[in-house]
């Protein structure tokens, strides 16, 4: 009965649609209303359909993440472009000594110096370049970003350039104008990164510091940049062996004495840019370090610095301390470890750092930065008072010898060249008072020699040659006294005897 019951009904239903269109003119008219709003809807729809379609299959996207290094580039050469003159939404970011191009204006210079450039960047809108004979699209956007709490993060750019899909080619010649244009324009500075969320920033660049200019004792510069050339020369070398590529270096000594200098030096002198991570942050934890190490360029030095106030061995020094032990050493050569990075950890106290933290492959070569040595006491002398400005025959008190006196007086290693400089800069131009105000920095004082007083030894009494010989003939022998029973060499008895005889004892 159910399998006759479902194809009468359907079969009535038919009939009776049927007969209601036939007869019905209210229901004609809306089944054609409805069925040309269809078509209509549907043809509407049909141009942009096919203008997407012939998108997708003749033009090309290219996508840049605000966070990425390119965007930097990008944006400030499209701001410089005749083209962005068009867009009507831009916006201003603020620089102390950048020089990256663009629509850069300088507005001074602050307090310390630094100069104050503000660059116009493009936010939103869309402009239409002409690039090598090809027409760009770029479409710069933005939006904003927050957690799951609803705490703004800021805004995340994106930067979208279309093109036809024949002049693909020029992605490589448009990043390599782009970066030449800024970033890579800027020549002879170092590039200071550091943390942003789970990337990096440029914070500061910085004239690169020629190695000559900074004093080390012996050969302390000239090993370090040795081996940090000869680490950078042997990439497939370190593939060969199947070694990780990656170098540690820990400086460790006093503080005040150039450490962070060194790590500056090499980095200007090998091209490298310096990424600063402090390990106290309490945003730090082990994922977000791990995230941060493996998004470091191959060609990075990574700077650690004073690694000893983070941890006591493995215990965490501060309850703020997110980052764990384990998670640090993970992050510096675990397998998830990056490769081709320099690694610089400095410490005043190398005795507070576990030894798993500085054994070879996480810290290479231990270099110890010392206080002030007479070398380079009479280093700084040279630097602050040369001899073209400063010559021996008007300036005596500091000549090349003299130099050397002034140093000898300075107790080894007990001043930092951080004191010595800054003594030498409050008296820079005026080698008469340097040379008059020395005694000070060396912590003497300027006395008139006077003669030696010496104090006279209280005398044993008389009968002390005579108890020592009787007990060296009862107990055979005493200490600090020959066999033949003279006392040894620097021992004088004062009193019966003569200091100029020795005592001796015959045996009777």
């Amino acid at each position: 009965m159910t399998d006759t019951l479902f194809p009468t009904f359907f079969h009535d239903l038919f009939l009776q649609l049927r007969q209601t269109l036939t007869h019905n003119q209210l229901a004609q008219g809306g089944l054609l209303l409805g069925v040309f709003g269809a078509l209509a809807a549907t043809a509407r729809s049909w141009p942009q359909r096919l203008w997407s379609r012939l998108l997708e299959h003749t033009t090309f996207t290219l996508e840049i993440d605000g966070q990425d290094q390119s965007f930097a580039w990008l944006s400030v050469w499209l701001a410089a472009q005749a083209g962005s003159r068009r867009m009507r939404h831009m916006g201003v970011a603020t620089r102390f000594n950048e020089r990256m191009g663009g629509h850069a204006l300088t507005l001074g210079t602050d307090q310390d110096g630094d100069e104050i450039t503000v660059r116009l960047v493009p936010l939103s809108g869309r402009s239409l370049l002409r690039y090598r004979g090809h027409w760009l699209l770029v479409s710069p956007s933005r939006e904003k970003s927050q957690t799951e709490s609803g705490r703004s993060l800021g805004y995340t750019h994106t930067l979208c350039v279309q093109m036809l899909s024949r002049s693909r080619h020029l992605i490589g010649p448009l990043l390599q104008d782009a970066y030449e244009a800024t970033a890579g324009a800027v020549s002879g500075q170092t590039e200071i990164y550091t943390p942003e969320y789970q990337n990096w920033q440029v914070s500061d660049r910085r004239r690169s510091r020629p190695p000559g200019s900074l004093i080390y004792s012996g050969n302390l510069m000239d090993a370090l940049l040795a081996d940090v050339g000869r680490f950078q020369a042997d990439r497939e070398w370190y593939q060969e062996m199947g070694i990780p590529y990656r170098r540690g270096y820990l400086l460790h000594g006093p503080p005040g004495n150039g450490k962070s200098s060194l790590v500056a030096a090499v980095a200007g002198a090998m091209g490298l840019n310096i990424y600063v991570l402090n390990l106290a942050t309490p945003e730090l934890s082990d994922e977000r370090l791990q995230t941060l190490l493996s998004n470091l360029p191959r060609r990075a030095l990574l700077l650690l610095e004073d690694i000893d106030a983070v941890f006591m061995g493995r215990e965490r020094r501060s309850e703020t301390v997110k980052l764990s032990f384990a998670g640090l050493l993970n992050a510096l050569d675990g397998v998830a470890a990056g490769e081709g990075r320099v690694c610089f950890l400095t410490t005043n106290h190398p005795e507070h750092l576990d030894a798993a933290l500085v054994r070879p492959g996480r810290a290479d070569l231990h270099l110890h930065v010392a206080n002030a040595s007479h070398e380079q006491v009479a280093g700084m002398l040279g630097r602050f008072f040369p001899s073209e400005q400063f010559p021996e025959a008007q300036f005596p008190d500091l000549g090349a010898a003299q130099r050397l006196a002034l140093a000898g007086r300075v107790p080894e290693g007990t001043m930092s060249m951080a004191r010595l400089q800054e003594y030498l800069l409050e008296r820079r131009g005026d080698p008469a008072r340097t040379v008059q105000d020395w005694a000070e920095l060396c912590g003497q004082e300027e006395t008139a020699a006077q003669p030696a007083v010496s104090t006279p030894e209280p005398a044993l009494p008389e009968s002390a040659p005579a108890l020592l010989c009787q007990l060296f003939k009862t107990n055979g022998g005493l200490p600090g006294v020959s066999s033949s029973g003279s006392l040894a060499t620097g021992v004088i008895f004062r009193g019966a005897e003569t200091p100029e005889s020795p005592l001796t004892c015959v045996h009777g």
